[in-house]
This record gives structure tokens, sequence and C-alpha cells, in this order.
């Protein structure tokens, strides 16, 4: 009987060393991080951030929706949210015709829930009225552009 118990105490041991540690390897992190949807949401008052798609659970029919941004925070109401790449940039432009493009790594990473970051220092009363998506264009097709002409 007690071989028996230590044969099952030996197994348990060898399964507990097989058993998961919670580790993420690098090329994991890397599968992860290219499968991450990230939603750029910037309000009238130049702020801005990027959360993960994730963050915003799917809803039924007849659903109240999912909050980004409340009216009551300090940027003022949403201007526009949408889903970008890494790899892209966004373009701003305000009430009075100015314009700025940044990179939508430069805009820091938030929670659905969380504040924004400044993105465009605009003046006293002056509000970001429209911001655009510039879609990041691989290597590839600058090189194929580059031999058409």
């Amino acid at each position: 009987m007690r071989r028996a118990l230590a044969g099952a105490s030996d197994n348990a041991e060898e399964e507990a060393d097989e058993a998961p540690t919670g580790d993420i390897t690098p090329e994991r992190f890397e599968e992860m991080r290219a499968a991450e949807d990230l939603i750029v949401t910037i309000p009238a008052k130049g702020l801005g951030k990027t959360s993960s798609s994730h963050d915003y659970p799917v809803r039924g029919r007849g659903g109240m929706g999912v909050a980004c941004w409340e009216k009551t925070m300090k940027g003022g109401p949403l201007v526009a949210a949408f889903p970008v790449d890494i790899a892209d940039q966004i373009m701003l432009a305000t009430s009075t015709g100015q314009s700025i493009r940044c990179p939508v790594d430069g805009i820091s990473f938030r929670s659905r829930s969380a504040g924004g970051v400044k993105v465009f220092d605009t003046a006293k009363g002056e509000v970001v009225v429209s911001v655009a998506r510039i879609m990041h264009e691989g290597d590839d097709d600058a090189e194929d552009d580059s031999q058409d002409s």
C-alpha cells in the first residue's frame, strides 16, 4: 500500500513540474500584441487616449451601450473614437483651422473609463472639431511605388 501511495506522489510531483507557470514567452507576447485592437478616443479639448478593444464588452440588442468618455470629464464632449493600429497616425483639426498630425504610439494607453492625456494644446475657446486616421503604409507598398516611377 505504501508503495502505491509513494508512486502516486511521484506522479503528482511530475504533474506539478509540468504545470503552467504563468510566464508568457516573448513570442507569445508578440502574437497577443499583434492581435490587439486599439481604440483611440479624442474629446473636444485636445485630450486623448488609446485603449484596448477588449475593454468594450459586446452588448446584446436593446443594450444601453458602453461609456468610453463622459461629458463631465475635463476634456469636454467626445469628438471621435475609432479603431487604429499602433503604426498609424491621426490628424486633428480645430475650430480655428489649426491642425496637427501625431503618431498613435505617442498617445498613452489608458483604460476605457480613464481620462486622457494632452494630445493637442488648444487655445481658450478653441475646440477639436475633426479627427482623421492616417493609415500606415508598409515598406512593401513604398518599394512598389518607387518601382513604378
